[in-house]
């Protein structure tokens, strides 16, 4: 699996090689809270973080939604979109989810690798009670996504030459080594390790870092060889030169 960092709310690194961004990865682990927030099943933050969350996804699954998601608005190094402020939009995932609950089962199918929930189950009912609860009910614009797709691998190749791999391990660890430094398992698949992405080219990885996931999350480009679902960084979240220096941070693996 190639996963950078563990969208619900954007296509929604997979791993270069792998199928459940997940999802998204960063410094925190995936039991970690994503920048705030109790585990607990009276708020309903138990299926934002720690196991009752995997427990949405397929069997053996180890991505929560806090892998990929913060709660308190960050997204720098964040695949997915924040949950602070997430719950009243009128619209996500760029138009192709019309309410919450698709967008969050987009998610727990989609990345994760369970079965869609739905109003009346118990799970629903606290995931989507912990994202009213750090909303703000004013906050209504549509959850857009804004990938960077490029002509073809080639393009991508051109655009992210270059970078310094020794700034680019900061990045790395900020943006994907919770997953790829501890073969996460986001649904079905491990994330791969640093010795199996560095022998991906510097195109390959980039096109799977901007464009990749199943829909409504992602594109799956044709092209793409490299199996498994990861989630997208838009360039708001990844930047371009943090993505070259991870790139070059890898190659010198």
């Amino acid at each position: 699996m190639f996963t950078l960092r563990s969208s619900t709310f954007k296509w929604p690194l997979i791993l270069l090689a792998a199928a459940t961004l997940a999802v998204g990865c960063g410094d925190e682990d995936s039991d970690g809270d994503g920048g705030g927030e109790s585990n607990s099943t009276s708020d309903g933050s138990a299926y934002y973080s720690g196991e009752m969350s995997r427990a949405l996804g397929a069997s053996g699954n180890e991505a929560d939604c806090a892998l990929c998601h913060s709660n308190d608005g960050s997204q720098d190094g964040w695949p997915g979109y924040t949950f602070k402020d997430i719950a009243f939009r009128s619209g996500f995932k760029g138009g192709d989810a019309p309410d919450l609950l698709a967008a969050s089962n987009a998610c727990i199918t989609g990345w994760m690798g369970g079965t869609a929930i739905t109003e009346s189950d118990d799970a629903w009912t606290g995931l989507k009670m912990y994202m009213e609860s750090i909303s703000d009910s004013s906050v209504t614009d549509p959850n857009g996504l804004s990938p960077e797709v490029l002509a073809d691998e080639a393009a991508y190749e051109a655009a992210y030459a270059g970078g310094d791999a020794a700034t680019g391990e900061a990045a790395y660890n900020k943006a994907c080594a919770s997953c790829h430094d501890n073969a996460v398992v986001v649904g079905p698949t491990a994330a791969f390790p640093k010795s199996v992405l560095s022998a991906y080219s510097v195109g390959r990885i980039a096109q799977k870092v901007r464009t990749s996931g199943p829909p409504p999350s992602g594109m799956n480009d044709a092209s793409d060889t490299t199996p498994g679902p990861m989630p997208f960084f838009e360039p708001a979240d990844l930047s371009e030169d943090d993505l070259k220096n991870i790139i070059a941070h890898l190659k010198g693996a």
